[in-house]
């Protein structure tokens, strides 16, 4: 292979709404899976104090440009946890003591510091409903306005709206969307909870999954809350699809990223029961997420357009063990997960391929006899991404090296992650070299006499994906390869 000196990766800030949120590092630097803690661990020491386990800002260092740093639940209420403050969306004096003391609007100068450290900009985590302690003598819209117009001064980026009182109102969740746009045009506001909400949202987050079922339990999610092909052209809106990067990457969906790189065991010792690190080993997977938002830069999370998954449904199963350190224990509670347990398994199923904008790829049985899950797009701006993804079965997390073809049309540019046998690119596009680049390096390779030339058929190894794209992540970082392919016509 012969290095180009061409970096393919476009030097612009990532336009798709993707964000780090702060959430299971909350739980983390407690040792705690209960929210009381996590609630009273967002403060400004965890931001920006360096000493472990804090300086969550100073995550990100490669993908900070690209992503907004979103402050999970409870950065307005104070230590007490008083229940009164929720949905208050001012910035707490005992947590955030030296950005308090700009009384005009704390926000503006915490938005400052994030700008400054590299971030697109800051988001917040918003709960649904109205302080008692400030909405007295306000209608609902005025308590509304009044807020946006702070965030629109403050510069505030994003906001995550969750539960609360008023979590499942269609019409609240339609105010707050119509208000931002009148009052902070550039404000983003994130919906989740209830599919009817999708037509009147900015984005629209699939919502929590235990990292030991994400992939599958994503998947499903996404087929569930994807509107119909007449409905959905209407709508300007874009799901968020949580910590699955790589899903994101090649489905054209936006990011919401809950890993941290801290991959030790919490701070007490114990296992972090919301990644275990004997399964997916997703906090050594930090690569992953550059890659995702580079992409994005190329091919945006986008929304509308057809969506079609395979017949074929795979299963994955989780054999409980030890539950205190394989999965935070109020997943237990959860229909979603209680309902599909049997005998101390859960079992989880989705379409084994999904395909928006595109034809489904078609997927091969590896000599093993398994097959991986496979998600493809084709973006509005015709450039196409594909991605395989993994399996779990008991507690072991594996990738089949299936072979896979896609069709891509007139693309040039084709994003690809995951382990392969072999992908075969079925293309309309001409063209005389083939370049490809590690998503989180700076520079491609020339690999046209490395790959196979067939007609109209472009097959690439697996083991050239992998091998490219593993090159810039160092050693311990267990990230799934993602590469940039570029056809080039002299």
């Amino acid at each position: 292979m012969k290095k180009t000196g061409i970096d393919l990766v476009t030097d612009i800030q990532n336009p798709s709404p993707d964000y780090y949120c702060t959430w299971q590092t909350q739980l983390f630097a407690t040792s705690d899976g209960k929210p009381e803690n996590q609630r009273r661990a967002i403060c400004e020491r965890s931001l920006f104090d360096t000493q472990f386990p804090y300086g969550w800002a100073y995550f990100y260092e490669q993908a900070r440009r690209d992503l907004f740093l979103v402050m999970d639940d409870s950065w307005d209420v104070p230590l007490s946890n008083d229940g009164a403050y929720f949905g208050s969306l001012l910035l707490d004096e005992q947590k955030f003591p030296t950005f308090t003391k700009n009384t005009d609007n704390p926000l503006s100068p915490l938005v400052s510091k994030l700008k400054g450290l590299g971030w697109k900009g800051l988001g917040l985590w918003v709960c649904a409903q109205e302080s008692p302690l400030y909405s007295v003598d306000k209608s609902e819209e005025e308590y509304w306005v009044e807020r946006f117009c702070k965030m629109k001064e403050a510069g505030v980026s994003y906001w995550k709206v969750d539960w609360g009182a008023k979590a499942l109102s269609v019409e609240f969740r339609k105010m707050l969307t119509s208000l931002a746009k009148t009052h902070a045009p550039n404000l983003i506001v994130e919906h989740s909870l209830i599919k009817e909400i999708i037509p009147f949202t900015h984005t629209f987050r699939t919502y929590d999954v235990p990292s030991i079922m994400s992939i599958p339990m994503t998947l499903e999610k996404l087929v569930s809350f994807t509107l119909q092909d007449d409905q959905q052209m209407k709508y300007d809106n874009i799901i968020n699809c949580e910590d699955e990067a790589y899903i994101a990457a090649a489905g054209g969906y936006a990011m919401g990223i809950m890993r941290h790189p801290y991959a030790q065991n919490l701070p007490d010792g114990r296992e972090d029961m919301s990644f275990p690190n004997f399964h997916r080993k997703i906090k050594t997977k930090m690569y992953e997420i550059i890659r995702a938002a580079r992409w994005h830069r190329i091919a945006p999370a986008f929304s509308g357009g057809s969506f079609s998954v395979s017949e074929t449904v795979l299963s994955d199963s989780w054999k409980f063990i030890r539950p205190e350190i394989e999965i935070e224990d109020w997943w237990f509670n959860v229909s979603m997960v209680k309902d599909f347990i049997t005998d101390g398994v859960l079992t989880k199923s989705a379409p084994a391929i999904i395909a928006r904008n595109t034809q489904l790829p078609k997927v091969s049985y590896d000599k093993s006899g398994n097959i991986c899950y496979c998600i493809a797009s084709q973006n509005p701006n015709g450039v196409y991404s594909v991605a395989t993804l993994g399996r779990t079965s008991n507690q072991e997390y594996f990738l089949p090296k299936c072979d896979v073809e896609i069709y891509t049309k007139n693309a040039d540019t084709i994003g690809i992650f995951g382990e392969y046998s072999s992908l075969t690119a079925v293309t309309d596009a001409t063209f005389d070299k083939v370049f490809m680049q590690d998503l989180a390096d700076d520079e491609s390779f020339d690999v046209t006499e490395h790959i196979i030339r067939q007609d109209n058929r472009i097959i690439i190894s697996g083991d050239l994906i992998s091998q490219i794209g593993r090159l810039a992540q160092p050693d311990g970082d267990t990230s799934e390869p993602g590469v940039l392919l570029k056809l080039i016509k002299k």
